[in-house]
């Protein structure tokens, strides 16, 4: 296959400092995936103490990320469409400093489960613009027999952050006793990475503006079958990810601390997998190495409504890590990019941005519905085992599309 991608426009002809521009802009956005990751993830091992502050149900606390998600999500079409006609990077900046605004909101003006989550949402709609925006830069940046890889070296910030937004959850509220305080902590990263795109980054404007519409983009049938693999493959993922420490505290007697490190063992194993992922993906193809996954990653999730042990617990979550969403995400957004530059090159923005939309709109409501059946039957059992076949559903999504990478 041909690589048809459109000479970039580059508007702002930033400094380089020394290192090639390619390798810089997969560098930061690596560093802008921890932070995002990083805010994020932070909340989950806080939502029972929300919960218990705000006396919510199950079915509340996980309406806490359905709203984040919803902005997100919405976010994600708007940037990608916006960002095609007015400049990638110059939207980059402006829903990153978004971002930044909801995380502070978040850790100094909280005073009612109304108010909470209304700055989640704000948070949200701030970080939807990520993941079209910089990776439609990066897609225009990077060569195709590269992109599999780079994807996978910037995805490898969401597993950095995951683990770090864990990790320190437990620490930073023994400091100060309140589950405000890390989210006040993390505005400061979030608005410095925001202030370092505005220097470091070249804007890149399509060299054909159109007005390609998101029915348009809907209508190619490898890409709606790549939307609908993402969108399983992620309800797989916020199941496990949102709702995994509150279900080792409360199912299998852990602690604050160490269920934000048990969950965090899956990003861990995904650092490694995903660098192998994307490179083999380069190499060997992105729907081989999807049909071998997928399957892997539903199992891991059925697996640890099973396990009771420790030991278990680490084994199935090492596996999630080494064969889920994580480690398919590089291929995933390398298998969308090479389509969208074979046949629409002009609508990067806009493809990446319903890619992206439509696959997390499971984490509108996957924590919903996991809540909801944790309220009805006292477990979150039924909600992992759900999960894990929804997930699965992507395999047959994936038999699709057509190969994008000739061994």
């Amino acid at each position: 296959m041909t690589d048809s991608t459109p000479q970039p426009v580059v508007v702002n002809e930033a400094p380089l400092f020394g290192m090639p521009y390619m390798y810089r802009l997969v560098a930061l956005f690596s560093l802008g995936w921890v932070v995002v990751y990083t805010d994020r993830t932070v909340l989950y091992p806080m939502l029972p103490l929300v919960g218990q502050e705000f006396q919510l149900t199950g079915a509340e606390m996980g309406a806490i990320t359905s709203a984040y998600f919803l902005f997100y999500t919405a976010a994600q079409l708007i940037s990608g469409m916006l960002g095609d006609r007015f400049g990638l990077k110059r939207l980059l900046v402006l829903f990153f400093f978004v971002a930044a605004l909801g995380i502070a909101a978040i850790g100094s003006l909280t005073i009612s489960y109304l108010t909470l989550i209304i700055f989640v949402a704000l948070h949200g709609a701030g970080a939807g613009g990520y993941y079209p925006l910089a990776y439609s830069l990066t897609i225009y940046t990077v060569p195709r027999w590269m992109r599999g890889l780079s994807s996978a070296i910037i995805g490898c910030g969401m597993s950095i952050g995951l683990v770090s937004g864990l990790a320190l959850a437990g620490p930073l509220y023994h400091a100060e006793g309140n589950w405000r305080f890390p989210f006040l902590v993390l505005a400061v990263p979030t608005f410095f990475v925001a202030s370092l795109y505005v220097w470091l980054l070249r804007d890149i404007r399509p060299s054909k503006i159109t007005n390609t519409s998101v029915l348009a983009v809907l209508k190619d049938r490898d890409l709606l079958c790549l939307n609908a693999a993402g969108f399983c493959s992620l309800y797989g993922y916020w199941v496990t990810l949102i709702w995994g420490p509150t279900f080792l505290q409360t199912e299998r007697g852990l602690g604050l601390t160490a269920s934000g490190l048990f969950t965090g063992l899956i990003a861990i194993a995904a650092i490694p997998a995903s660098l192998t992922a994307g490179r083999l993906s380069d190499r060997v193809g992105r729907k081989r190495l999807t049909l071998f996954l997928i399957p892997l990653a539903a199992a891991a999730i059925f697996a640890l409504a099973h396990v009771h042990t420790k030991a278990g617990l680490i084994l199935v979550l090492l596996a999630y890590g080494l064969f889920g969403k994580l480690a398919w995400d590089p291929v995933a957004i390398a298998w969308v990019g090479d389509r969208v530059s074979a046949t629409k090159p002009e609508a990067m923005g806009t493809a990446i941005g319903v890619f992206s939309f439509v696959s997390v709109l499971s984490a509108v409501v996957a924590p919903v519905i996991t809540g909801w059946i944790k309220d009805l039957t006292g477990s979150l059992v039924g909600g992992f085992y759900i999960g894990a076949m929804i997930a699965f559903c992507g395999f047959f999504f994936s038999l699709a599309p057509a190969e994008t990478v000739k061994r």
